[in-house]
């Protein structure tokens, strides 16, 4: 498989996911999404079409997470990223002073 195949892949299965994770129907997201033909959803998860990306910020916003959760390369940091778009500019400083402080030890090889 290619990157963008991979790609396509991982978001089709997110989309999926994120959509019963919030409790939707594939009719239910695309009323929530502005979306008239239902089908398109369908074509979403199973990864026959790609959505643009002004469609990708409406089904992220229909489904309660963020664009950027759906595209995380690793699944372990969709809610990361999820609590990263929500913090305030207090919260996000903290972090930043933490992540610089963080012992070297506990670094992903070769972050530095």
């Amino acid at each position: 498989m290619t990157a963008q195949e991979l790609l396509s892949a991982r978001l089709a299965r997110r989309l999926r996911e994120a959509r019963v994770q919030a409790g939707l129907t594939v009719r239910e997201a695309a009323v929530q999404a502005g979306i008239s033909n239902h089908t398109l959803i369908v074509k979403y998860e199973n990864g026959t079409v790609a959505p643009p990306l002004d469609r990708l910020h409406d089904l992220a916003r229909a489904y309660g997470t963020t664009p950027a959760a759906l595209l995380a390369e690793h699944d372990a940091a969709m809610p990361v990223i999820a609590a990263i778009d929500q913090a305030t500019s207090t919260q996000l400083a903290h972090l930043a002073v933490a992540l610089e402080n963080l012992p070297a030890s506990e670094q992903e090889p070769g972050s530095e």
